[in-house]
């Protein structure tokens, strides 16, 4: 037994001893049919429980698990509808809890009422009253999400450039650190738009995933191979190469979604920013 496998049978023993929990459920890559699960994978886990707000109020039931080495605790709100505790227990293993109420069950007992977390794959560890009786059995698929709305794509395309704007400012000032942040809100946009690209390229073919997760095996190989570019340095010489690498790969990017999804790529908002780039660039030359 694996030590990952002994927390499991900790969190287990805990659930059945308290009146506290419901039922337990787990997701993730461990729950999944993909192939995704390895040595490093979490443990996700949902507690169900008929008081889920005093089980997150207090949560010292964390430390009955197993010796903890930290706990992250995220709070509900627009991004979760539940609280989340992110638990780091000696020996490395990461057990990411989700405290919920009985009515996150009730609400994906409908045929096809599972939400995306659940119809990706999903085990009944624990069901003391029989909570998770009338889930369906997951379809094991991941969720094929729409293109986006014309505004929805202005909106973010115009963003990337509104960030873009600062960069050669910065660089001129000698801020490195400023660059940094202003490039990873680009990367944020830009990974959203290479999101996209692939679900314009294969509809309903490709799961994007999250966060760049298995990026190399989703994203086109051109994107993928100009990515390997965008990442720079902290000296302004390569923190411009970089620079120059993202809105080189965004633009072309950009254009091609627009061009698949029938929408309208903001040129203009381009052109003004990247002339306004060029003559902030050469003048610090």
């Amino acid at each position: 037994m694996t030590l990952r496998d002994q927390y499991l049978q900790s969190v287990l023993a805990w659930a059945g001893a308290t009146d506290a929990v419901l039922a337990l459920i787990q997701t993730g890559s461990l729950a999944r049919q993909d192939d995704s699960a390895d040595e490093y994978s979490d443990l996700d886990i949902e507690i169900i429980s008929p008081d889920s707000d005093t089980l997150a109020r207090d949560d010292d039931w964390l430390h009955r698990i197993g010796p903890l080495i930290t706990v992250l605790r995220l709070e509900a709100g627009s991004d979760q509808p539940w609280p989340t505790r992110l638990a780091i227990y000696q020996g490395g293993v990461k057990i990411d809890f989700t405290v919920a109420g009985i009515e996150r069950l009730r609400r994906m007992t409908a045929p096809d009422g599972l939400d995306d977390l659940y119809a990706r794959g999903y085990h009944v560890l624990l069901d003391k009253a029989g909570v998770a009786a009338s889930l369906p059995p997951p379809p094991y698929r991941f969720p094929v999400e729409p293109l986006p709305s014309q505004r929805e794509f202005q909106t973010s395309v115009e963003e990337f450039w509104f960030e873009a704007f600062h960069v050669p400012r910065y660089l001129a000032r000698g801020e490195p650190w400023l660059v940094k942040q202003r490039d990873w809100t680009m990367k944020t946009l830009l990974l959203r738009m290479a999101q996209w690209h692939a679900q314009a390229l294969h509809p309903g073919q490709v799961d994007v995933w999250h966060n760049g997760l298995r990026m190399d095996q989703w994203a086109h190989r051109d994107t993928w191979h100009a990515i390997q570019q965008i990442f720079g340095r902290f000296d302004a010489a390569d923190a411009r190469r970089a620079f120059e690498a993202t809105v080189r790969l965004y633009g072309r990017l950009g254009r091609e979604v627009a061009e698949r999804a029938g929408l309208e790529y903001p040129e203009a908002c381009e052109d003004q920013i990247q002339a306004l780039n060029r003559a902030v660039l050469e003048a610090a030359n």
